[in-house]
């Protein structure tokens, strides 16, 4: 048995998995661009920070547990609480150092917004509900990576499936979506396959791999909205 799933179990956990990841992350963004703007709230992680990061949340408690059962074991092969704090404060100081360099940036009153990113106009209240939605996002990856470990017992095979619906998922996305920018898109899409290297492999074999895959998670929108904020793309610059 490996974080709690058997090896007997492991294709329907597989399927009921893929179900649940699936259903969750498409009912928190149906509310998302659905429920929020109902409540007369804008769907700008800029002007309403608290409310969207309440949001993702509550489906980030939600996710916790109805995936529980497969994190239990799993997490008992973390490390000590006070390594979390020194590698959070850490990276807290990091980021905020950049999010400072990010306010003083000044946006350019040219660029077009987009309902599904406004990360080219972020100031550092944007990473607020950012932090809960790659919050959501890492729970809702974790929880894939232990059931299609318990499936394949291999990591390169675990990386390849991995990067097949992790990243099929951002397509389906993007496309489904119909006006996202081709650019945003694009980079969204490569950087899911690319993750495909580092998050399994961080989960399965690093202890407190989570903590490492959330960081990197963030800091990479981070440093994209750094250069988005210094050269926009054409597609960002309304005409």
């Amino acid at each position: 048995m490996r974080f709690g799933i058997s090896k007997h179990n492991a294709r329907p956990l597989l399927i009921i998995t893929l179900f649940r990841v699936g259903l969750l992350w498409v009912a928190a963004n149906i509310g998302y661009y659905t429920l929020l703007p109902a409540l007369g709230l804008e769907l700008s992680y800029n002007t309403s920070p608290i409310a969207i990061a309440a949001y993702f949340m509550l489906w980030t408690v939600v996710s916790i547990y109805l995936f529980w059962d497969y994190f239990y074991r799993w997490l008992l092969l973390e490390q000590k609480i006070w390594v979390y704090v020194v590698v959070c404060a850490a990276f807290t100081v990091l980021s905020w150092i950049a999010l400072y360099t990010l306010s003083q940036i000044p946006a350019s009153s040219s660029f077009s917004f987009s309902t599904y990113t406004d990360l080219p106009l972020s100031t550092p209240w944007y990473f607020v509900p950012k932090f809960a939605e790659v919050l959501l996002q890492q729970v809702l990856v974790t929880a894939l990576v232990l059931v299609l470990n318990a499936r394949y017992r291999s990591l390169p095979q675990v990386m390849l499936a991995y990067a097949v619906f992790f990243g099929g998922a951002h397509v389906l996305f993007f496309v489904g979506s119909g006006n996202v920018p081709t650019v945003y898109a694009t980079i969204m899409t490569i950087g899911s396959i690319l993750s495909s290297l580092v998050f399994p492999r961080l989960i399965l074999r690093v202890k407190s791999g989570f903590v490492y895959n959330f960081m990197i998670h963030l800091a990479f929108y981070i440093i994209l909205a750094l250069i988005l904020h210094t050269w926009p793309p054409p597609e960002f610059i309304a005409e």
